[in-house]
């Protein structure tokens, strides 16, 4: 009976020691990226038709505590970059953006980032509240901070896109050098041009874009069929992917579909796109083969904000002695790393491997 006993306790403590993210892989280092953060409590959260509004100190527990454990950790987990994939926040008021830029700024002087304004964050297609708040001249001192798009004058006159809403950053870890670039939603014709001319300056990079729309509900039609299905219930593969439906900038605005065909897919050298937007999805991944043969790998991380500890991160840990990218979705406040979230059950969701390119001559 004690020997059943004893396995039983060893087996639990198996189990649970299975939760924790493993130690970083030696000669590896982590990019690190945040899914939304839009879910505010207090007197700054947002209020919905039919609700009462929230009074105290306006708070975003689960996204303090992301940024704390990414400062804490820059060393230890070797983090060589963090993108945060937009919204940002959730409703364009004083007190969210001014906690947002208190809480990335948790961030600033330790590990270079970038932003990708999200529907939320340009509401109403102008992104003059983003740049209050993360304006160019916040980074533009930084060795790693190679720029942003100028903007381009809309048909009604007015110049958009400008400022930091589209922008670029460098960064080198384990023998790689990478190009970033955080894309606004729905980045129109004249950001993809910036982009095509970023990603051709920099081809001898490995490239990642961010960008807080691409994979998801692939249409709209998809996107209302899943909202009739609850919360947990299963849906078919074939309605993930690409998504074809937009939400910003109205007619200059570009789906995902026509971005990939228009501009990603011409850059033999991007490698990685990932987005957020999809709360509904949660998480999805599919892999692209551009104009050049190379592979693209496109990743979805929008994982449940309904509670406090719903904190999830996506560590990639680069390992280019083994050509393989580590993925993990953690939880700081949880110290766990992700089993299975809504509808989207079992790790392999969640924690999967991405192949390296081939470095030449191999």
């Amino acid at each position: 009976m004690r020997m059943y006993v004893f396995l039983a306790i060893a087996m639990a403590a198996c189990a649970a020691a299975a939760e924790k993210l493993p130690p970083l892989p030696d000669g590896a280092f982590t990019y690190v990226v945040i899914p939304d953060t839009q879910r505010y409590s207090g007197e700054g959260a947002h209020v919905k038709k039919g609700k009462k509004p929230q009074s105290g100190p306006t708070d975003n527990k689960a996204f303090r505590t992301r940024v704390e454990w990414i400062a804490a950790n820059v060393e230890r987990e070797r983090i060589a970059f963090v993108s945060h994939v937009g919204d940002i926040v959730d409703f364009k008021n004083v007190q969210q953006w001014s906690l947002a830029s208190n809480l990335m700024a948790k961030l600033d002087g330790k590990v270079p980032y970038g932003i990708s304004p999200g529907n939320h964050d340009i509401a109403g297609c102008s992104t003059d509240d983003f740049n209050r708040w993360f304006p160019r001249s916040r980074y533009e001192k930084a060795p790693w901070y190679a720029g942003g798009f100028d903007g381009y004058v809309r048909a009604d006159g007015k110049r958009v896109c400008a400022g930091n809403a589209d922008s670029c950053q460098l960064f080198e870890a384990g023998g790689m050098k990478f190009v970033v670039l955080h894309l606004e939603c729905n980045a129109p014709k004249p950001v993809l041009a910036w982009v095509d001319s970023m990603l051709d300056r920099y081809a001898d990079r490995t490239a990642i874009v961010c960008t807080h729309m691409y994979l998801g509900y692939r249409t709209q039609e998809i996107d209302m069929a899943r909202r009739k299905l609850a919360g947990d219930a299963p849906r078919p593969d074939e309605w993930f992917g690409v998504m074809d439906w937009k939400k910003n900038h109205g007619g200059d605005g570009v789906p995902p579909t026509e971005a990939w065909k228009t501009c990603f897919s011409r850059h033999k050298n991007l490698f990685l796109i990932v987005c957020g937007d999809q709360s509904q999805a949660i998480c999805w991944r599919e892999a692209q083969k551009g104009v050049h043969g190379n592979v693209v790998h496109s990743t979805l991380q929008d994982y449940p904000r309904d509670k406090d500890a719903s904190d999830w991160l996506r560590l990639y840990r680069f390992r280019p002695d083994a050509g393989k990218v580590e993925v993990w979705t953690y939880s700081p406040a949880q110290d766990k790393v992700c089993e299975s979230v809504g509808f989207r059950k079992g790790r392999s969701w969640h924690e999967f491997e991405l192949d390296l390119p081939q470095k030449k001559g191999k």
